[in-house]
């Protein structure tokens, strides 16, 4: 499981230029991915009526199905919520549809992003920054749940990832050195 550390994210989205046509769309795909959690073929089905209202403007939550059609509820964040915006109006500058049953990751022919086109997408910017890790789509899922472990508990990640069981979920709840030091100092001053 690969995890991204914060630079390795940060030098991945330097890597994309936003001047190449698709890099807005990039950028934002990999942003919003890396704080939703959603898995390759979650995002690539999602259409434009699934992250926006019907008066233009991004939803608090999300409705996937997962693996096994399991449906759960996804909440975006502010980062996620706009990572939506960018995705919608780049679309719509590019002359995309933007109606509901649109697709929100969209090819240069105007068709739904294959799962596919993901990976390679993220193969080449990870190519292109120079990252000495693998890195694919599903590490953005384990970056984001790892870091969602740091502030939230066990059950709120499985509910968000759509883990039936907890201890799929328990491989995201590693201790620093810094979190093992802050624990015993706090014996100290019990």
């Amino acid at each position: 499981m690969l995890i991204l550390l914060p630079s390795q994210e940060q030098q991945l989205l330097s890597a994309i230029r936003p001047g190449e046509p698709f890099g807005p769309r990039d950028r934002a795909l990999i942003v919003f991915a890396l704080h939703t959690g959603l898995r390759s073929h979650e995002l690539c089905s999602l259409n434009v009526g699934h992250v926006m209202t019907w008066d233009g403007f991004p939803r608090q939550w999300i409705e996937v199905v997962g693996k096994g059609g399991f449906q759960r509820q996804v909440p975006l964040n502010a980062v996620a919520r706009q990572a939506v915006i960018d995705l919608v109006h780049f679309n719509r500058a590019r002359g995309f549809a933007v109606a509901g049953e649109s697709p929100l990751l969209v090819t240069r022919r105007h068709g739904r992003l294959p799962t596919r086109s993901l990976r390679d997408i993220m193969q080449r910017y990870r190519e292109r920054a120079d990252l000495d890790v693998r890195c694919s789509p599903h590490s953005l899922r384990h970056s984001f749940a790892s870091r969602l472990a740091e502030q939230a508990s066990l059950p709120v990640v499985q509910a968000v990832l759509g883990h039936r069981r907890l201890s799929s979920t328990e491989v995201y709840t590693r201790t620093t050195p810094a979190q093992l030091a802050a624990g015993v100092e706090r014996l100290a001053d019990g």
